[in-house]
């Protein structure tokens, strides 16, 4: 856990208009099958078996060049018994009479990391575009994981900074991920999560390393949060962050292995 050092914090002004902090909610999970293949079977995989829990979450609406937008911020953990894929995430955003105001339909959410062993945890993060007189009163997410053969890896980060850009619309958080493997790692993302003085979840930001990084090679990344007013809502305090690798194991069918099963 580090501490906000050299963060620079200006206030636009912008009006927070809603926030939710409910915390140990189980997502929605839905029947799966194994995707790691052993000969010709798959076994079935019972969806009260993979539990993946909803530990925190935050949500803020702000303007960004006239638009109205709503940015959403989860922890989740995975409290199943299986290494599990949670990147088929779903987040819907509800107003007070519970109509549907926006969700992941026109946008896109991140994990990071996408897959967790068991009492892992992973940062995720939304972003969409709602009109300006809606107004969000709750939001749910809904996550389902996916047995898989991939494996993630944690590798380490130095020279980290967290500031806000120029034009403060973006709180960043650039360092470099070094590759401590022995293979390349051509996908590394970056989950960070951002505190106030009291330990609450404030925001969280995603990034990835554009380039395949070599055995022993560091690289340069940078993960953004869109802007918030934390004069408004917060100033953050603290923050916490991973990178991580992904790979298939050689002899694993499927996407990313070599598409042989090793008996």
């Amino acid at each position: 856990m580090k501490k906000m050092l050299g963060v620079t914090l200006l206030s636009c002004g912008l009006a927070l208009a809603g926030c939710s902090n409910d915390t140990e909610k189980e997502t929605t999970t839905k029947p799966t099958t194994t995707n790691e293949q052993q000969g010709d079977k798959k076994e079935e995989v019972k969806p009260e078996n993979l539990k993946i829990t909803n530990k925190n979450e935050v949500f803020h609406t702000y303007e960004s060049d006239g638009e109205k937008k709503v940015n959403y911020s989860a922890i989740i953990q995975n409290d199943s018994k299986e290494i599990v894929d949670v990147s088929e995430i779903n987040v819907t955003y509800l107003n007070k009479d519970g109509t549907v105001i926006g969700s992941t339909v026109d946008s896109t959410a991140f994990a990071s990391p996408s897959v967790l062993k068991p009492g892992q945890k992973a940062y995720i993060i939304n972003e969409t575009d709602i009109k300006p007189t809606d107004e969000v009163d709750k939001v749910e997410l809904a996550v389902t994981p996916d047995i898989t053969a991939e494996r993630a890896t944690e590798l380490p980060v130095s020279g980290e900074v967290l500031d806000v850009n120029e034009d403060n619309t973006f709180m960043s958080l650039t360092g470099q991920v070094k590759n401590t493997t022995k293979t390349p790692a051509d996908n590394v993302d970056v989950g960070v999560a951002i505190y106030d003085k009291d330990d609450n979840l404030i925001t969280t930001a995603y990034g990835q390393v554009q380039d395949t990084v070599n055995p022993g090679q560091k690289l340069p990344f940078e993960a953004q949060s869109p802007y918030l007013n934390f004069n408004t809502v917060t100033k953050p305090d603290h923050y916490e962050f991973f990178a991580f690798s992904y790979k298939y194991p050689e002899g694993t069918a499927g996407e990313g292995g070599d598409g042989e099963v090793t008996e």
